[in-house]
């Protein structure tokens, strides 16, 4: 299968905006190779699924526009080309190692194997061409937040799973079934390999979905959503998710880069959603709301 990857090239300050930027516009995966010796400057790999044609000049929009705000910037070089399966693949392999990231969830690759401490669990994951790790901070963040909401019995709902690593993590803190959804063919395929892998396909249900589109609002309510998504999706599903909800449901939304909280904020309170927590890393916000 082919891909789109990208090579940007910033000043080293501009790194971490820089990616926020790459993962705004759509890139599925991104590698910072901060091991090259080029003076001040760092370049970022990100990967682009190949169907996504306005990509590479949404870019450059973003930046052009970040440059005219910020005159600091100064130079940067975007550069792109076809990419294939191995090629990511070998990447995933240089880059993705174990990592603890939540308070009890340490997340590993396939072709790794750890003995996590006392009271942690793994989760398992085979990364294939679906761009998942785990590591990304808004992962983290949701499976934190998991970590305070999900109950024995909870029904949980996980729009836009990707490699599933947040169903699973549902799944391993108890829940009593959860169904997971993505838009992408091949994310669906490689989350049921995942689910495989950490054995819990007794528990997680993939379906490919638009949203929520897949899972009938007759059916019963969820005891808790999470989606990980980027910022337009979120507001997008706020409300609509209402029909999925009852009273008590929680919900955790994540994917807000950090200067668009307010319009997550607004739409949250428009909806009627209790805000109960938010938390902010590396430039992006996990959201924690409830439907009283």
């Amino acid at each position: 299968m082919e891909y789109k990857e990208m090579d940007l090239i910033v000043p080293q300050d501009y790194a971490d905006l820089a990616s926020l930027i790459l993962c705004e516009c759509g890139s599925q995966g991104t590698v910072l190779h901060d091991d090259e010796n080029r003076g001040d400057d760092v370049r970022i790999t990100a990967y682009f699924s190949a169907s996504d044609s306005g990509a590479e000049q949404q870019v450059r929009n973003k930046l052009r526009e970040l440059q005219s705000r910020d005159s600091r910037l100064g130079h940067w070089h975007l550069s792109s080309k076809e990419a294939n399966d191995k090629d990511w693949l070998y990447t995933w392999q240089d880059y993705f190692h174990a990592q603890k990231v939540s308070p009890h969830f340490w997340v590993q690759p396939a072709w790794e194997t750890m003995t996590p401490p006392a009271g942690d669990a793994v989760i398992t994951i085979d990364p294939g061409v679906a761009f998942g790790s785990g590591l990304h901070a808004t992962t983290g963040m949701c499976i934190a937040y998991l970590e305070e909401v999900v109950k024995p019995d909870s029904l949980v709902y996980d729009i836009g799973t990707g490699t599933g690593i947040l169903a699973i993590a549902a799944a391993k803190l108890g829940a009593a079934h959860v169904t997971a959804v993505d838009l992408d063919a091949q994310a669906v395929n490689q989350a049921v390999v995942n689910v495989d892998l950490n054995n819990v396909e007794n528990v997680v249900e993939v379906l490919n979905s638009d949203l929520l589109d897949a899972i009938s609002e007759d059916g019963p309510a969820a005891d808790v959503i999470v989606a990980n998504l980027v910022t337009n999706a979120v507001l997008a599903l706020l409300p609509s998710m209402q029909r999925y909800c009852k009273t008590g449901t929680e919900i955790i939304v994540s994917g807000i880069i950090d200067d668009r909280i307010e319009e997550i904020r607004q739409a949250a309170a428009k909806e009627g959603y209790t805000w109960v927590a938010d938390t902010l890393r590396d430039g992006w916000y996990a959201v924690r709301l409830r439907r009283d």
